[in-house]
């Protein structure tokens, strides 16, 4: 594999990852499926647990939409790398 199609896949699968990261919060099922709809205890449970869930939920999106960015500013650095060793052997040619 040549570093240019390395490049374009790590750049696709950050792109890919980023808008998975961007999605991730329609895995919630809701409070009510936790319970949160019952009076008393179980109802406070199920509501403290659903508060819990989203809080994780948004922060797996937001490092989820982090890595893709990151994983895309690999694959461009990579083709920026690419591009020197394609003008270094330039010049010595």
């Amino acid at each position: 594999m040549r570093l240019e199609e390395l490049a374009q896949r790590l750049e696709v699968a950050g792109d890919q990852l980023a808008r998975a990261g961007a999605t991730i919060s329609v895995i919630d099922p809701g409070a009510r499926a936790l319970g949160a709809d019952f009076d008393g205890a179980l109802g406070a449970a199920g509501r403290e647990l659903h508060r819990v869930l989203a809080m994780a939920l948004s922060a797996r999106g937001r490092e989820t939409v982090a890595h893709g960015g990151r994983l895309a500013e690999t694959g461009q650095a990579l083709r920026r790398a690419a591009a020197s060793y394609r003008a270094v052997d330039e010049e010595a040619s």
